[in-house]
């Protein structure tokens, strides 16, 4: 699990080793921009896995949340319902 989220680190720190700071402005600026797709595009993914582990192989969501972190059994559930978010209308969901 650290490991997805050590590339996703090491990738920013790729953008901070640019060299020319005009281009890592540009490249900061592109990422910015996609954020928002982005920050929805993992949300989904882990509303996807909490479903998955929860309802297919009956994980309880208080389980979920301390591997999640140490949230509560009440957070997991909100995320499995997707509580304060919309998912993508894009994606068909």
């Amino acid at each position: 699990m650290a490991g997805e989220v050590e590339r996703v680190r090491a990738a920013l720190r790729a953008v901070e080793e640019i060299r020319d700071p005009v281009e890592r402005a540009a490249v900061c600026s592109e990422l910015l921009r996609a954020w928002p797709e982005l920050h929805r595009q993992v949300a989904d993914v882990r509303q996807d896995a909490v479903n998955e582990a929860h309802d297919g192989d009956g994980v309880p969501y208080t389980a979920l949340g301390r591997r999640m972190g140490g949230i509560t059994g009440e957070a997991v559930g909100q995320i499995a319902r997707g509580r304060g978010r919309s998912r993508n209308p894009s994606d068909g969901r």
